[in-house]
């Protein structure tokens, strides 16, 4: 049995403002953190992590980590109170008790039932793994609002935290189609209820796509549309620009909030080629946008009551590299911009969670499975 190794660094305390002078001006918000790197003890199995753990969940108690391994496939079950891995569950891919072929997605509800998705699948399988279903979110599989000619609910869903609903976007299903507003599915009943977001539809100025000498479509890079569900509200942010809807499920109403950086522009500025056949005026299209603004999910700290979100942008060019800073926004529950300022550590997209108050980022610690630990201070 390996040991559990504890890579202590960087603990000293780094102040409010650190990295940044602008910081100094935005609030007078008292934020400090200190920081640590932890290692999973593997036991003698290897942790799956080639997919950077995009297919991993936390559950409900944040006391465990289910790690879906899509090749074997099984599901690796990892002790967060012990931070070593447990065991593996055996999963089949097809027949009737099958997770899907292409699973991408992963997720455990409160009542501990376990959803796997992938292109065009969606399974959810009870918390003892015996009883499996299987859904479709196309126009002849659902009740409720109608799906427009070429409108369908997107990939990339998140089920709801008790399981019993589906949250996604719905857009227009062709090449660089726009996305129209939030989809949700009640599973219970298989209903359909459409929440148009008409401001959804221009994230499709900021695409770069990419055609065949006959004009014939081969690939886009799309802005990504975020989804969270915390308590009885659905929060949707992008990747181009600095604003977020929230939807109350209760209420059923819906806000925007518009938000202001003194580190990073507001929105991306789409000063790049938009439109070619060629891929190299891809690849330099790609390499332009991607020095521009990008704004990562929303993580919620359920402790202290915060949201934070980590985006990134240009800062400077060494010779030919460029080098982004990365900016760290905080909110409280009501996403209130309270703080920014920049950081010199990543936040992983696949997986970041908090835990009794502290950030728990993936990290690859020579190919087994880490973490880096933001313990944060608001006094």
């Amino acid at each position: 049995m390996k040991k559990l190794l504890t890579l202590l660094f960087l603990s000293a305390l780094f102040s409010c403002g650190a990295g940044s002078s602008d910081s100094e001006e935005l609030t007078d918000f008292p934020f400090s953190f200190t920081r640590d790197t932890v290692q999973v003890d593997p036991g003698d199995h290897l942790v799956f992590i080639s997919n950077y753990m995009s297919s991993a969940a936390v559950s409900p108690d944040q006391k465990t980590l289910y790690n879906l391994n899509t090749k074997a496939p099984e599901l690796e079950i990892i002790d967060l109170e012990t931070l070593a891995y447990q065991e593996s569950i055996p999963l089949e891919k097809e027949g009737p008790e099958g997770i899907g072929t292409f699973v991408s997605d992963f997720a455990v509800s409160e009542g501990g039932d376990f959803i796997f998705q992938g292109y065009r699948s969606f399974v959810k399988a009870n918390a003892a793994l015996d009883q499996y279903e299987i859904f479709k979110f196309d126009a002849q599989h659902l009740k409720g609002d109608s799906l427009a000619e070429k409108e369908g609910v997107d990939f990339g869903s998140i089920p709801s935290l008790d399981g019993n609903f589906l949250f996604a976007t719905y857009s227009v299903q062709e090449f660089g189609g726009a996305a129209k507003g939030l989809a949700i599915v009640d599973l219970r009943t298989k209903e359909l209820q459409k929440i148009p977001i008409p401001e959804l539809e221009s994230l499709t100025d900021f695409n770069i796509n990419q055609f065949d000498e006959k004009g014939n479509p081969r690939m886009s890079t799309i802005e990504r549309i975020w989804l969270l569900q915390v308590g009885d509200k659905v929060y949707l942010t992008n990747t181009s620009r600095n604003e977020a809807f929230i939807y109350d499920l209760q209420a059923d109403s819906l806000q925007k909030k518009t938000f202001h950086s003194l580190l990073t522009s507001d929105s991306k500025k789409g000063l790049y080629t938009k439109t070619t056949n060629s891929d190299k005026e891809m690849s330099d299209a790609w390499a332009e946008k991607n020095r521009e603004v990008n704004f990562n999910n929303l993580v919620y700290d359920d402790k202290n009551k915060k949201f934070w979100r980590v985006s990134t942008e240009m800062d400077r060019m060494i010779a030919d590299s460029v080098v982004n800073k990365k900016v760290l926004t905080i909110f409280d529950q009501d996403l209130n911009q309270l703080h920014e300022q920049q950081i010199d550590f990543n936040l992983s997209q696949s997986l970041a969670f908090f835990k009794n108050g502290t950030l728990y980022t993936f990290i690859n610690l020579e190919d087994e499975l880490g973490f880096v630990r933001i313990k944060p201070t608001y006094e």
